[in-house]
């Protein structure tokens, strides 16, 4: 071979071999697209899963044919390869992909980041439109025209506020806050009598607590374990933090102590009180729509003459009630090994899915096969 055929190979081997290693910057940087480490997902991986199904989604007729914004909501991304991967990254890369090429008609809920910055936001404005709703509804009590229409004062009298199924309330500063700003608007037409009196009322001002639950929610009432306790007093029973009752068949007390009085064989078991003490989840604060159905009454009747719903506190979410589509995928693998080669084939899938109808809208796949000569770890 002459001297210019051996200069051609040699340049084909230095062309071979800068195409076969990523080009690293003196900071140490490559590319997004290339890989100093061979075997499983990498980040050109990803890279084009995305710009492949990104303009898939924004095609769907769906999407394209919606006139407004189309809200999507990111399910989590299930892993069912051999790699320990950080799953967000996929659909965070996908997200930002369809983001900056939707011209807005494509908006996403932030389901992670800012919860507890959110939620102490909504809160904190909660309690301002509680005191925006006590003034309405004093405004409303005031304009009344019993109120309005009669040449002496009205003289009314608290009664206290029920709970119907929520529990957590301050009642009696609930109460004080609606009295007070009642006072503020009438003018002298409202007189209250001091709290407990009723006798010389024309009416009673009282109302209920009510949470959009079918349950009993938050912390047992403090008047039921009052009424209790005198009822156990009245009966001569120990206030201890167990109740005692006769062992019969088929209760409930599994589990429970047992203790032998007089020859007779009683459970032990815990009584409302050492309830109140032990049970998480009657003391946490529930997260229910909260309401109070205001309520006047005329006083020699016992008939409601007026009544008025408003909403006091609404049931904080994270909004992906409002989506229109659920945004999930897989990574799914198949594993071979011999000795220190293996190998790897993994289909990542992707689904927009109706969450009333669930069917299944779209759904693309990107496939890769490395191989390596050991194990891939992610971190």
């Amino acid at each position: 071979m002459n001297k210019s055929g051996w200069i051609g190979i040699a340049m084909a081997l230095l062309l071979l071999a800068g195409c076969s290693s990523p080009k690293v910057s003196q900071h140490g940087q490559i590319s997004p697209d290339e890989d100093v480490i061979e075997g499983g997902l990498s980040s050109n991986d990803i890279r084009t899963m995305a710009e492949k199904m990104g303009p898939q989604i924004l095609s769907i007729p769906e999407i394209a044919n919606n006139d407004g914004v189309t809200r999507i909501a990111i399910a989590p991304m299930k892993n069912s390869s051999r790699f320990i991967i950080d799953m967000n990254i996929f659909m965070k890369k996908l997200r930002l992909e369809l983001s900056r090429n939707s011209g807005g008609k494509l908006r996403f809920f932030s389901q992670n980041n800012g919860t507890g910055t959110r939620n102490t936001i909504l809160k904190n404005r909660q309690e301002e439109e509680i005191s925006a709703a006590l003034d309405q509804l004093a405004e409303q009590i005031v304009n009344l025209p019993m109120v309005q229409n009669s040449a002496q004062p009205i003289k009314m009298a608290i009664l206290p506020v029920l709970n119907v199924n929520f529990v957590k309330m301050n009642v009696d500063s609930f109460a004080a806050m609606l009295r007070s700003k009642i006072v503020e608007r009438a003018n002298g037409k409202i007189l209250f009598l001091i709290p407990g009196a009723e006798q010389g009322a024309d009416y009673y001002l009282t109302g209920q607590f009510i949470a959009e639950s079918m349950k009993q929610e938050g912390i047992v009432n403090l008047p039921d374990y009052i009424n209790m306790m005198d009822e156990r007093i009245k009966k001569g029973e120990s206030l201890d933090l167990y109740d005692e009752s006769p062992a019969s068949v088929g209760n409930n007390n599994t589990g429970n102590q047992l203790n032998i009085v007089n020859g007779d064989l009683r459970g032990r078991y815990p009584s409302l009180f050492n309830q109140l003490q032990l049970s998480a989840n009657l003391r946490e604060i529930p997260n229910v729509t909260k309401k109070f159905n205001a309520m006047l009454v005329k006083s020699d009747g016992k008939l409601a003459v007026w009544e008025k719903m408003i909403t006091l506190e609404k049931k904080i979410t994270d909004g992906t009630e409002n989506a229109n589509f659920i945004l999930s995928g897989e990574i799914s693998g198949l594993s071979k090994r011999d000795g220190r080669k293996q190998s790897d084939y993994l289909l990542m899938t992707m689904q927009l899915v109706n969450p009333v109808s669930n069917e299944v809208l779209w759904e693309d796949g990107y496939e890769v096969k490395k191989s390596s000569q050991s194990g891939t770890v992610y971190q």
